[in-house]
Parts: C-alpha cells; structure tokens; sequence
C-alpha cells in the first residue's frame, strides 16, 4: 500500500460525538474526503482496531455516520471507525481506483493514529458491494467484514479467491426493492452468495437456526438467524435474514423510505461484537502497566483475581488466537474451569484507561 500525506482540515463533525473530524488526502489526482472517529478515552498508548464503514449509492460519510450510529459501537468496543467519501457519491465496483483509494487511506490512518493490525470492513448497499470487493482484493489483510443490504456481482464470485478465511456477518431484507433478495441478472439470490462463501471458507454447510425474539411488534418484519461454523481459521458466515425487511439498516432510528426498518436487532451492536472476536489484543500495552494491575493467581486454574485503585469498568479475556471467550464486569465471581489450557489475554477497562495482561491456564 502507498503513503499519503494526510492534510488535516480540523472541521467539526456535528453527529452523536464530538470525537471525529473531517479530514482528506490526496488520492489519484484529487482531494478525498473521511470521517475518523476515535473512541471517547483514546489513548495513543494504546492500539486500536480499525473499522472503515462504507455509505451507500448517493449517500455520504456523514449520512452513514450518523445512520448506522456505529460511533457508539466504537466507543464500547474501543474501535477508530473511518467513514470515506465516495467520488459524486458513487463508488466504483468494476474497478481499482476505489479499491485503491481505500486501501491508501487505511495506510493514512494506520501512519496518524495507533492502530493495530486489526482492520474490518462494514458497508451499507453499494458500500456492501464494495466491501465484498475489498474482501477479495485485500483478503490477506481484513480480519472480518460485514454486509448490509449489499451484494455480490456473479462477475466477483468468478473471479475472487479467499483461501485463508474470511468471518462475515450479512444482513438482507426479504422485501428489499433496491438490492433485491432474489437477485437480478449479474447479482446472484443473497442466498446464493452466502452458500458461496461457506464454501470459500469450507464452513459447515448445515447452519444452526435461531431466530431472535420478535420484541418489537410496529416495525413490521422478523429476523431468522443462520450460522454457518467450523471454517479455515475458525472463521463463519453470519446471515441475518430480515422477514419483510427492506433497504435499510436494522437498528437505526432513521425512519427510511426504502421499506420496514427492522428494530428487534441492532446490526452495528452486533457487528462490533462479531469484530471483536477476531481482534487479538496488543501484548505490548501490558509492559507498560498503564493502570497499575494486580492479576493473581498466574498461572490459574479457574478463579482470576484483579487488584486495582481504579474503578474497574469492564473485563474482555481472550484466547491466544484473538477470540473473546467472556467479557463481563464481575471477573472474581466468575469460574474457569471449562477453559482450555493455554495462553489468555485480559483486557482491562476503566476510566482512566486500558491495559492487557497475560495469562496462563493450567
């Protein structure tokens, strides 16, 4: 990926935080304009995941931002979220020039922020086509995507190969009369596309079938849940089939004049989970001892203690492969003895700021 200077505009981004700022680089001939948004206790201490979350066809980074209101996801998952402008709105998606335009902003953020090598890709509509084609294209580098109201042309799927794993999660209204459910000649039936990355990711291809509680009666639509496990890399497919559902994101508050807006789930919430399993934490932070932490016994056989002045805010403890296997705000009353032996990662949130220790199990 190329380096690009980034010229900071330090304008003020008036949505649901006062953490992001407008800036742009210089891409291919013209200024491009983003968002970033950091979390509301960023520390450059600390390494962060980085998010890039893509708008729709005639839509804006701003529009986005305060559409799928993924800042708040990223303030509780400590997430920096990048929201890039599309060219007149529209991105490319038969070819490179956005593929690359994205590619060098992630470099510009990476180089102005501390960022760690987690990077994921969320996108609304044509923002979801285009992130399917950064799939393909920047495979090695994605940890996770997710796909809302988006597809993927029949021309990619000839044409892309991920052979490492790729988790997605994808959200399809049954009712969608933009990005049709059905497909339309060059775009496959959504459920066409998802067999075909269950197939790419060699996932099971029987899934397990939920179906969330219907706890909104007035928005008009249901959700069926399909997981498809047991992936290359201990990757899955997530497919959120919303019944009745239209052109929209389900969760938002935005009322939208493309069909039901489902409100039984909220997408970015479960988006910012599904990231956060494939995030392995920074062992760095832990040398540091930001937060001056006492963690005892280690190793540990099912109980962990932790010792600390600060008001302890949350627990995250991951396994060595960057998986979160709990998380919770009460860790001495917890037993764990179920978890397999090996190396852990404890992350530790609190008002003054963050630190990962590492753990043993034995």
């Amino acid at each position: 990926m190329k380096k690009f200077i980034l010229a900071i505009i330090f304008f003020t981004v008036f949505t649901n935080s006062a953490f992001s700022q407008l800036d742009s680089i210089f891409d291919q001939g013209i200024w491009r304009t983003f968002i970033v948004h950091l979390p509301i206790n960023y520390n450059s201490n600390i390494q962060y995941p980085l998010v890039v979350n893509l708008h729709g066809l005639n839509s804006n980074a701003a529009q986005q931002q305060n559409y799928s209101l993924f800042d708040n996801v990223a303030d509780t998952e400590n997430f920096i979220v990048v929201y890039p402008n599309a060219n007149s709105g529209s991105w490319v998606i038969n070819g490179a020039s956005d593929v690359d335009f994205i590619s060098h902003l992630i470099d510009t953020v990476r180089n102005n922020f501390s960022c760690n090598s987690c990077l994921f890709i969320t996108g609304m509509s044509q923002g979801g086509f285009l992130t399917y084609k950064l799939a393909c294209s920047l495979a090695q580098s994605i940890k996770a995507i997710a796909v809302v109201s988006g597809n993927m042309s029949q021309n990619l799927q000839n044409t892309c190969v991920v052979t490492s794993g790729l988790p997605i999660i994808h959200f399809h209204g049954t009712a969608d009369s933009l990005v049709k459910y059905n497909g339309v000649v060059g775009i496959p039936p959504v459920p066409n596309t998802i067999n075909w990355w269950v197939a790419q990711n060699n996932c099971n291809t029987t899934p397990v079938f939920s179906s969330p509680p219907n706890i909104n009666l007035l928005d008009g639509s249901t959700v069926e849940k399909y997981n498809y496990s047991g992936g290359t890399n201990g990757s899955e497919i997530n497919f959120y089939k919303i019944i009745n559902g239209g052109h929209t994101w389900p969760g938002a508050l935005s009322s939208s004049p493309f069909g039901f807006t489902n409100l039984d789930i909220n997408a970015s919430q479960i988006i910012g989970d599904f990231f956060s399993q494939y995030c392995p934490v920074s062992v760095g932070i832990s040398e540091s001892n930001l937060l001056n932490l006492s963690v005892y016994p280690n190793p540990f056989s099912d109980i962990i203690n932790v010792e600390n002045t600060d008001k302890l805010e949350s627990y995250q403890l991951y396994n060595s492969i960057g998986q979160i296997v709990w998380r919770g705000e009460n860790i001495e009353n917890n037993d764990f003895k179920h978890l397999q032996n090996g190396i852990y990662f404890l992350k530790v949130s609190t008002q003054t700021g963050q630190q990962t220790l590492k753990l043993i199990k034995q």
